[in-house]
């Protein structure tokens, strides 16, 4: 909805906002330059306002394909910056996934250096190429389906488009942190690494004369291969969510709905992970206990209910209440900063 009596100086700047947020971060500053020279000189030199002069100039999102050249992309311009870091993002979680699932197959299967050596290049070779191969399948695909639909933020295309209805420059307050989400992105990427190369490092390890050798992993490995797609599927979704909100940078109904959907998935996947199915490794309670010489665990002790639901609805728990909070923040900050 347009709103009423902006200033001449607010629509310029909105005006400009929205051609430079679709052109090269490189560019903008130029650009932005050269419009505030352009529509004075037109408004001087035609002696007519502001926005008679910006409705000659047009659409702020086709006056920026001046600037682009536009053609038919798999990945345009619009997304071809977030697109390449997210991968550069993806490809260091690999990599650090990598040295972390080479590391421990190293020391687990050494005898000597030479077989460490060969453990952890094996691995970690295996790792990387296989991992950095579905992020940039996944990544890939993701952006082109933005592109291909043109999921973004412009004034809506059956509107006549008019300098008064340019939406307002956001609010500090309303821009989402993309620190937070590149930090986001590489701890679900390399814990996705984790659990599908080396998911025994979620365990007990003890040291003896052969070399490191793994006394219990807490995950019930018998069935790992059925159990790990539910949290690569979830984790993925979680990286959906934190791409949308790379693109955006801003809280807006977008990343509102992509915020309650994705973490309805995640909680879904989370229901059917560790209350559907056989998760836990049954057996680690007795194996720990072997380890540590113990004929019992104390009262308090949280791995007396090994093997009960109590673990399982803890977790559940956490989660539910994280995608609840994380959700309802959304919610709260679109809102309370998002006028359009």
């Amino acid at each position: 909805m347009s709103e009423k009596n902006i200033s001449e100086k607010d629509m310029t700047e909105r005006y400009i906002y929205e051609v430079t947020k679709r052109v090269p971060q490189n560019m903008r500053q130029e650009i932005k330059l050269e419009l505030e020279a352009l529509i004075e000189d037109m408004r001087e030199e035609e002696e007519c306002s502001v926005e008679q002069v910006l409705e000659k100039l047009g659409n702020p999102a086709d006056f920026a394909k001046r600037y682009r050249g536009d053609n038919n992309y798999v990945i345009g311009p619009d997304y071809y910056d977030n697109y390449i870091w997210i991968l550069k993002i993806g490809l260091l979680a690999i990599g650090i996934s990598a040295i972390v699932s080479g590391i421990v197959h190293g020391i687990t299967g050494a005898g000597d250096i030479k077989d460490f050596l060969k453990g952890f290049f094996k691995e970690g070779l295996t790792t990387i190429t296989s991992g950095a191969c579905a992020m940039v399948g996944v990544v890939t695909i993701i952006f082109a389906i933005l592109e291909h639909y043109k999921v973004k933020l412009d004034i809506k295309p059956d509107v006549k488009w008019s300098p008064s209805a340019l939406p307002a420059v956001p609010d500090k307050k309303s821009l989402i942190s993309r620190a937070d989400s590149v930090i986001s992105i590489v701890i679900m990427v390399a814990f996705a690494g984790v659990l599908v190369f080396v998911p025994e490092v979620f365990g007990m390890f003890e040291s003896t004369d052969d070399g490191i050798r793994s006394v219990g992993c807490i995950f019930n490995l018998a069935e790992w291969s059925s159990i790990v797609p539910i949290f690569v599927f979830s984790l993925a979704v979680c990286m959906f969510d934190e791409i949308i909100r790379l693109i955006y940078g801003q809280y807006c109904k977008v990343v509102m709905y992509s915020s309650i959907i994705c973490n309805a998935i995640s909680v879904v996947c989370a229901f059917i992970a560790f209350k559907c199915m056989n998760i836990w490794n049954p057996s680690f309670g007795e194996q720990l206990k072997e380890y540590l010489g113990k004929t019992e665990f104390a009262k308090g002790d949280i791995l007396r209910y090994w093997g009960s639901d109590l673990i399982s609805d803890i977790i559940v728990g956490i989660i539910c209440l994280i995608a609840f909070i994380e959700a309802g923040v959304t919610i709260y900050k679109t809102y309370k900063y998002d006028k359009r």
